[in-house]
């Protein structure tokens, strides 16, 4: 007796418990009984909740691996194989999805479609034509219903964020949120909270992530989920996570030759209940960027120099590193890493007790006069990109109602150039964005006076110090020829002037 074998698929794990999965079975078992085909009820191919829209049934699902039952022998050739319909074995482009059906009759296997009852075969491909092109019809009509089904989805997401002010997108939350009972919005998990608070405060007064850590660890501090202890890793999470001053970033799904990738979209600020200020993120984030990568293994040690992952070599632009060339006698030096590791630089050691007593006796000479922050030509930049984005969303609307009612490629490829457009311009408005939360006025103020306070405190704290001209500097060039520290702000390309008492080490 001829075989038959069953592929059931459908693209949701909710239609295995709806009608789907029982409608598709029942058709192939009476199909079968009505043929006369035996069909196996031991080897079955079931892709349940695989998208055909992509081609991963085809490609690594239990599609891909009948055809290779076949070729392996455990699938005799001259077997059929059940389907509901075509659109059940690919949605792909038509050309695409005809492969499919190809690969599948090739090996000598007969499909048939279980709505039509129609059979699929290499004699009654290659000598009807109307076959043929009753199957590429088929394949362009499941393809634009995958299409327009996408688009349709899309659409609705972006009606969910225009209303996520009043109603959360989704039921998902970080950890020390929950989801409210009348889904409104989220309430504030206190005593997580109080420990992300922690994190932070602890990561500004200099404490590494290994440390937060350890100290979390030894205190029995009940972790977030169900690990059973703190890992950096996890810390490092919190530490960049939006989500503490209250902003949201969604994720699209695309797909680049064929692998998924997903891709952050417009970050929707205020979605979520801040538990941390603007502020001590903002802070947190300019030290990590200047002194993680830096540091290494000596990221727990007491910070000695107070330019640390901020002094820069004049020649390369390499960072310098405190040398100690006579420990005895305390002669310590700023050394540019690249000479040092001879990688090609000029070797130059600079004295550092003579930039740090410059630092010490006129650093707060640096705030008397602040640059502008260039905030005013930002703004412009930001109603500017506003308009773009409310132009390209207008037109998309209108694509999309045009599309509904006349769904061709040449439209949904208009809509696919929009799509990518306004990802590009809301990328685009999110940095601008970031970078006029850093030329805030209030903010640069506060941060002056952290440092101005730590300049002037006795005894001399390395680390506060450190810290505090990070948050305002993104480097500062050792220029031993002329005898300056050239410093450069974070809100502002206007750099600013230190004269120290330059002593040439040879």
């Amino acid at each position: 007796m001829t075989k038959a074998y069953s592929y059931l698929r459908f693209s949701t794990p909710e239609q295995m418990r709806g009608d789907s999965f029982r409608r598709q079975t029942a058709m192939a078992n009476e199909y079968a009984a009505r043929h006369g085909l035996e069909l196996d009820d031991e080897l079955t191919f079931h892709d349940l909740g695989v998208s055909a829209y992509r081609g991963k049934n085809a490609e690594a699902g239990r599609l891909a691996d009948f055809l290779e039952a076949v070729k392996a022998g455990l699938v005799p050739r001259g077997s059929y194989l059940l389907v509901e319909g075509l659109d059940r074995i690919s949605r792909l482009k038509p050309r695409r999805a005809l492969k499919v059906l190809e690969n599948i009759v090739d090996e000598g296997i007969t499909l048939v479609t279980l709505n039509d009852g129609r059979e699929y075969d290499t004699d009654s491909l290659d000598e009807d034509p109307l076959n043929l092109l009753l199957a590429v019809l088929t394949f362009i009509r499941a393809n634009e219903e995958s299409a327009t089904k996408a688009a349709r989805l899309r659409a609705s997401w972006d009606a969910k964020r225009a209303a996520s002010e009043t109603k959360p997108l989704t039921a998902l939350a970080p950890a020390w949120l929950r989801l409210k009972e009348d889904r409104t919005g989220f309430d504030i998990i206190s005593d997580r909270a109080d420990v992300v608070r922690r994190i932070f405060d602890m990561t500004l007064n200099g404490v590494g992530q290994h440390s937060i850590e350890k100290i979390l660890n030894a205190e029995g501090v009940p972790v977030f989920g169900r690990g059973s202890q703190w890992h950096r890793s996890y810390i490092l999470k919190i530490l960049d996570n939006p989500a503490v001053v209250g902003t949201f970033t969604p994720h699209a799904v695309e797909y680049e030759d064929g692998k998924k990738v997903r891709r952050p979209l417009e970050p929707v600020k205020g979605y979520f209940p801040s538990v941390v200020s603007e502020d001590v993120f903002q802070r947190v984030q300019a030290v990590r960027k200047s002194v993680e990568p830096q540091r290494g293994r000596h990221a727990k040690a007491e910070i000695s120099n107070i330019l640390g992952g901020l002094a820069k070599c004049p020649n390369c632009g390499a960072t310098m590193t405190r040398v100690s060339k006579n420990k005895a006698k305390g002669w310590v030096y700023l050394v540019c890493t690249k000479a040092k590791s001879k990688a090609g630089c000029q070797y130059k050691a600079v004295r550092y007790d003579a930039v740090e007593q410059a630092v010490l006796e006129r650093g707060t000479d640096l705030f008397l006069d602040l640059p502008s922050s260039g905030a005013s030509d930002l703004d412009n930049q930001l109603q500017s990109i506003e308009e773009h984005i409310s132009d390209i969303s207008e037109r998309g609307k209108n694509l999309l109602d045009e599309l509904a009612m006349n769904p061709s490629p040449s439209i949904r490829d208009r809509v696919r150039t929009l799509d990518q457009e306004i990802e590009v311009a809301r990328t685009e408005r999110t940095a601008i964005k970031e970078m006029i939360a850093q030329a805030s006025g209030p903010l640069i103020a506060q941060r002056v006076e952290r440092a101005k306070e730590a300049l002037t405190a006795t005894p001399v704290d390395r680390t506060t110090i450190n810290r505090t001209l990070r948050e305002l500097f993104s480097e500062v060039v050792v220029d031993y020829k002329t005898g300056f520290l050239e410093l450069q702000w974070h809100h502002s390309n206007e750099p600013a002037s230190l004269f120290y008492e330059w002593v040439d080490s040879d």
